[in-house]
């Protein structure tokens, strides 16, 4: 199961590399890149579902998947053939992996056109299976799968999950600027009010964890730009959230306020 939304190229790698699923169900958003037509082309099982946020798309489509077990994949996410050998093993052997709910798959980053191996994002270990009726999602920008059982019911494999994300700097900071409006507004609800100081030094924390206690540096020039990269996404959602709340307490500077205040010459009265 996945959903889409203007997938491109991205979208045809991670069908094509899934065609050996008893089913493909393909949720689209509105796609206007053909990603419509070319998901029809590997499923009749294809839904139109205006976006209603990510807890909810995962589970309109997840709600329409018949397999006992359900793949949830992101369209810039490819299954490698290891993988899928090892996800065939799962769904045909159910007495060996009857204790099990879920399964977190290894998943293999990339940043910038290179392959990351350290920093945040390893180990890298994503909620990408889930036995229909055992796991149901929560969270909001960043969503969680909530399995029935706890850990014990979750299995780790470590073939891994190709994740075609974030390939030049362009497609990065849009992306965490499109990101970070959904957690602002997350921790806006939860009642965050974050000052001026973690505003400033969050980030700093975050790039020292990223590229100092997570060896973030042994990936090269790719690690230090991850890691600033990181976080400069730390100041976008804490920097949204400061404002917010700012402009709670203040009226903004403006253009009509600016002339009321000072009267263009000539202007005055006779």
């Amino acid at each position: 199961m996945l959903n889409t939304f203007n997938g491109g190229d991205k979208l045809r790698r991670c069908l094509d590399a899934v065609r050996w699923a008893d089913e493909i169900v393909v949720v689209d958003s509105g796609s206007a890149d053909g990603s419509q037509d070319l998901a029809k082309r590997y499923t009749d099982k294809f839904y139109y579902n205006p976006w209603p946020g990510y807890k909810a798309q995962r589970e309109f489509g997840m709600a329409r998947c018949c397999g006992e077990w359900i793949l949830i994949l992101d369209q810039d996410e490819y299954v490698t053939p290891e993988l899928e050998r090892k996800l065939r093993d799962i769904s045909s052997e159910p007495d060996t992996y009857r204790s099990y709910n879920a399964v977190w798959i290894h998943r293999i980053e990339h940043f910038w056109g290179k392959r990351i191996r350290h920093g945040n994002y390893n180990p890298s270990y994503q909620p990408r299976m889930a036995r229909r009726g055992k796991c149901s999602w929560t969270g909001g920008a960043h969503t969680y799968l909530v399995v029935e059982g706890g850990e014990a019911a979750i299995l780790r494999v470590h073939e891994g999950l190709w994740h075609d994300a974030y390939n030049t700097p362009a497609d990065y900071f849009g992306k965490i600027n499109y990101y970070s409006d959904f957690d602002a507004r997350d921790r806006l609800a939860r009642g965050q009010r974050p000052s001026l100081w973690r505003v400033m030094l969050s980030p700093l924390g975050m790039w020292w964890k990223c590229y100092v206690v997570h060896r973030g540096f042994r990936d090269g020039a790719h690690g230090l730009m991850n890691a600033t990269s990181m976080a400069v996404y730390w100041f976008f959602r804490l920097s949204k959230v400061w404002h917010a709340r700012w402009l709670e307490r203040n009226r903004p500077d403006s253009w009509e306020a600016y002339l009321a205040r000072h009267e263009r010459p000539g202007q005055g009265n006779p």
